[in-house]
């Protein structure tokens, strides 16, 4: 109990302290360079934000004492009986994880909402979470054991509704990452809407 106060409160607290940074609006979106170079720090950016989101999980199961397996690219639990919340915090601990480094890639140094396009490592990050949401959003949201699949389970919402919930904050930072003049309250309303779901999860 309370390591997850403990996860719920450091999680919230991240998240709101970012909300209340200044969030001013980005006159120009990132737009992809196409030269080798650039596709270089893309695709390591992409595959790093993929690499932390399977961590998310890895780390939050070992916190639990869940033994971790797999079964081709799929993280499995073998022999472990979920508890609802348990399931939930495990099953959403990737997008959680992605959440935060997506704030972190659209952030400059000092917190703020960056006023220049991201770099292309950055929007790699960003690119990749928005990519596995968009995935989930359709053709994984049914698939056994998938992300969607344990929240719904944990929850009781539908495949579908469950699904919308978590690609809300990707379509907000795909806003941010690639509009033009982006109002100052779409960081804000994207931040907000990770930090409520994070206290909802943990405090499930």
């Amino acid at each position: 109990m309370k390591s997850k106060s403990r996860h719920s409160g450091l999680t919230v607290l991240l998240l709101s302290l970012v909300a209340m940074l200044p969030a001013g609006a980005r006159a120009q979106g990132w737009t992809f360079d196409d030269s080798t170079s650039a596709w270089e720090r893309f695709a390591l950016g992409f595959a790093s934000s993929l690499a932390a989101h399977e961590a998310g999980h890895f780390i939050v199961a070992k916190s639990k004492g869940y033994e971790v397996s797999h079964d081709g690219l799929s993280i499995t639990y073998p022999g472990t009986n979920f508890t609802r919340a348990g399931q939930l915090q495990l099953a959403s601990a990737g997008f959680q994880t992605q959440w935060v480094l997506s704030e972190f890639a659209l952030r400059d140094k000092n917190g703020h909402e960056h006023t220049a396009p991201p770099s292309d490592f950055e929007a790699g990050v960003v690119c990749s979470y928005i990519g596995v949401s968009a995935a989930y959003l359709t053709f994984l949201k049914n698939q056994y054991n998938g992300d969607v699949y344990g929240m719904s389970r944990a929850t009781g919402y539908s495949h579908d509704r469950t699904a919308l919930m978590v690609a809300i904050p990707a379509v907000l930072d795909a806003w941010r990452l690639f509009g033009d003049d982006v109002p100052a309250w779409v960081p804000d309303l994207s931040v907000m809407s990770k930090g409520i779901a994070a206290a909802w999860i943990w405090s499930y």
